[in-house]
């Protein structure tokens, strides 16, 4: 059998694993909301859906970010993007929670549709590879060489499953922390653009190690954003 034949197979595999997989997506930011409830925190829709069009609206600045990115060579490039994630998205988180209110319950609805947004943007792009995985034109394999470059490409679904749950607290324990403190956005910012930088350059070696940098800034985030309000 041609190695490069096997590989394919595989990737194509996993391609169709994340797509039966995908409803195990949307119940994240559904046990979260379950979570906060319990606890007797009012998760409410509107914050919950302007958290939404936070994230639409952080990942609309970054147009210009990403046509300046595009004229760099690509290395440079993909680090100046991947870098303002941390200013453009935790500024906007900002202003959501300004307009929503400082409280926790405003905090954790619109972490929570920040959260979900995302979730639906990486289903989406899920169903964009699957297509990626049966052409060959140019435009098709450039993508595919981005996303393995990445350490993404064909890899087991379980890890964008994981990867999901702790991007998803890190944005409610973001949204926490600021609600509580909004002079932490000056801290929130370099730690975003760090993690993410982060989980870029170690998911090239080891995915495993990459989830396990998510996993613990996500987690000690949310804990500490929790913990303020205990």
């Amino acid at each position: 059998m041609n190695p490069s034949t096997d590989l394919k197979q595989l990737q194509d595999h996993h391609i169709r694993l994340s797509q039966l997989m995908s409803p195990l997506y949307l119940l994240i930011p559904l046990v979260f909301w379950a979570f906060f409830n319990y606890q007797g925190v009012g998760v409410t829709v509107k914050p919950v859906l302007l958290g939404a069009a936070g994230w639409i609206a952080a990942l609309a600045l970054r147009g210009p970010v990403s046509l300046l990115a595009a004229r760099m060579p690509a290395e440079k490039g993909r680090l100046l993007l991947v870098s303002s994630s941390g200013p453009l998205e935790e500024l906007v988180r900002l202003v959501t929670l300004l307009i929503a209110g400082l409280t926790i319950g405003s905090a954790a609805s619109i972490g929570i549709g920040w959260a979900a947004i995302e979730i639906v943007y990486t289903l989406v792009s899920l169903f964009a590879v699957a297509s990626l995985s049966k052409r060959t034109d140019e435009k098709a394999m450039q993508a595919k060489a981005m996303l393995e470059a990445q350490g993404t490409y064909g890899a087991h679904p379980a890890w964008g499953l994981i990867e999901r749950v702790f991007a998803s607290a890190y944005h409610i324990g973001a949204a926490l922390c600021i609600a509580r403190y909004p002079w932490s956005v000056a801290v929130l910012i370099p730690l975003h653009s760090l993690l993410n930088l982060a989980v870029l350059a170690v998911a090239k070696r080891s995915l495993a190690q990459a989830e396990a940098v998510a996993a613990f800034v996500g987690t000690t985030v949310l804990a500490i954003g929790w913990q303020l309000y205990l």
